[in-house]
């Protein structure tokens, strides 16, 4: 069993290594906030031809393979006390009354929305953000991954944690869970086993804990909100457009 830690921060640990085999060896962590592979490389250039995708599906494509090993692995994560897990759709996970959908407005060849699975105890929710906003007005913030979701994003999906101090991203890939946790003053643990984009993640995630964080969220604090108010702080913050 060979992984490389990172402590980035006291709040901030990074793992460069196989996630079926760090998490078993870390603690309680009280969310888990992913968005594993799927397959869709491989989909699309069935599809469209290798000529079909950009260089970032062109460089590296292993990671997208779902096997069976994999499979089992994603779905246990639904044994933690609070899930979201992005392409939940394409795994094997029990019913729930709380999808997290993000509706990306226009509609292209592709899927109009992207889906996550999550045991929470809430009502489905929407979250509307178009590709272009999302992947074309970045110039200050390109996409590095092919699977990156944007942080706004993902900021609106720990705005449904305000319980939730530590945040765990078994599948790191770019960081934005991380990026994400760091704006909204979480502890954050994140897994990845590609070199190349856990430097990636390591680099964006050092930028953001440069930055003041835009909400901090204490233990004490979590206990002592009025119901909705620390939310609606996570929510404001997490309607930002701009990434920077």
């Amino acid at each position: 069993m060979t992984f490389e830690r990172v402590d980035l921060s006291e709040d901030v640990t990074l793992y460069r290594g196989d996630c079926l085999e760090v998490l078993p060896t870390l603690g309680r962590v009280d969310a888990v906030v992913t968005d594993p592979p799927y397959g869709m490389g491989y989909v699309i250039d069935k599809r469209f031809g290798n000529g079909g995708r950009s260089r970032l599906w062109n460089e590296k494509r292993e990671w997208d393979i779902i096997t069976p090993k994999l499979h089992d692995f994603v779905s246990s994560l639904c044994k933690y006390e609070k899930v979201i897990i992005w392409g939940g759709n394409y795994y094997a996970f029990p019913p729930t009354k709380c999808w997290l959908i993000w509706d990306k407005v226009q509609e292209f060849s592709g899927a109009d929305a992207e889906l996550a699975w999550t045991n929470l105890d809430k009502a489905t929710k929407i979250f509307r953000m178009s590709r272009i906003d999302a992947y074309v007005n970045r110039a200050d913030c390109p996409k590095e991954h092919p699977a990156e979701k944007p942080i706004s994003l993902m900021m609106w999906c720990l705005s449904f944690l305000l319980e939730s101090i530590t945040v765990i991203d078994p599948f790191m890939g770019s960081g934005t869970t991380g990026v994400a946790a760091v704006k909204l003053g979480r502890r954050f643990i994140g897994i990845e086993i590609d070199a190349g984009y856990f430097e990636i993640a390591k680099r964006r995630i050092s930028e953001a804990l440069a930055q003041p964080p835009l909400f901090r969220l204490t233990p004490l604090q979590a206990d002592a909100a009025r119901p909705g108010e620390a939310e609606q702080l996570a929510l404001d913050a997490a309607q930002l457009k701009h990434d920077g």
